[in-house]
């Protein structure tokens, strides 16, 4: 549950933190062709991977 717990944490202060740049953000997306759909799901596959790695480091 701790982890879980720290887990949301870093993902909700990086939300914070970048949320200002939002515009930005989203200007690079569409100057190299990505758009915010497949960004999304770049993410899932990404928090998928960290957290199979932090399940393997974990047990």
């Amino acid at each position: 549950m701790k982890i879980i717990s720290i887990y949301i944490l870093i993902a909700g202060s990086l939300y914070l933190i970048t949320s200002p740049y939002k515009n930005n953000l989203d200007k690079i997306l569409s100057s190299i062709k990505l758009s915010t759909f497949d960004a999304l799901w770049l993410s899932y596959i990404e928090g998928m991977a960290v957290g199979g790695i932090i399940m393997l480091i974990i047990s």
